[in-house]
């Protein structure tokens, strides 16, 4: 859908409900619609790249709507995607994202999702220590020039007002625990494994302040400075 006033948000929605009435978009065997303003899609992902530097990757997440015709046109504004399990990397692959602006997040991958994001320069990002293990072994036995690896990392810097949403607790399921692991043993791993290129950090979804937000990046930030300093990069 296209808007004639971006700006006025209740216009287009006004819009897209007569559309349905006059058109008959809604019926006994059509029960559901989704409605997509590309002009306010565009202008956002406008104004978020212009405020990062032009080589910075963003990505689209899967999650937030599989439609084809929507990946497409994320693709064509110049996005990347992410993806965060097997069935949505195969999404992305067939919307032709070219591997090199794909992120691959799944906390739980199989050896064969970790060699396929290996092989074909997908930005994986590793979510746990057996996890790193597992693609040490396939690069061992099949080294990548093309390899493109990160560490997810849980900072542990608290919860935000939405528990459920929150994931840099202390017992948060996804990412590698600063705390528990330890930022020596973290350290000692990028330095032991230079292919480690990026780290990778979430604090929640929803319910997270500014501050939390940010407490959490400098905390990666400062580990990434030290990783950087071991490694003498």
């Amino acid at each position: 859908f296209h808007s004639a006033n971006m700006s006025n948000t209740s216009g287009w929605k006004d819009a897209v409900v007569r559309a349905i009435a006059s058109d008959s978009l809604i019926s006994d065997d059509q029960l559901v619609l989704l409605a997509y303003n590309l002009d306010i899609m565009r202008k956002q992902i406008e104004e978020l790249k212009s405020i990062f530097p032009p080589d910075t990757l963003h990505a689209f997440a899967v999650k937030a709507s599989p439609v084809r015709a929507i990946l497409d046109f994320v693709k064509e504004c110049g996005m990347g995607i992410e993806t965060a399990s097997y069935g949505e990397l195969m999404i992305a692959l067939d919307a032709k994202f070219d591997p090199q602006n794909i992120v691959f997040d799944s906390p739980t991958k199989t050896m064969t999702d970790l060699r396929i994001a290996l092989s074909r320069g997908i930005h994986l990002n590793i979510d746990n220590m057996q996890e790193l293990d597992r693609a040490t072994q396939i690069l061992q036995k099949t080294p990548s020039d093309v390899a493109s690896v990160g560490l997810r990392i849980n900072p542990q810097v608290g919860v935000g007002s939405i528990e459920a949403m929150s994931t840099a607790t202390t017992t948060s399921k996804f990412g590698i625990p600063l705390q528990d692991t330890g930022i020596e043993h973290i350290v000692q791993a990028c330095v032991d494994r230079p292919w480690i290129r990026r780290l990778d950090w979430h604090v929640g979804s929803q319910g997270c302040p500014l501050e939390l937000i940010s407490r959490g990046l400098r905390v990666v930030v400062d580990l990434a400075l030290r990783i950087n300093a071991a490694a003498g990069r």
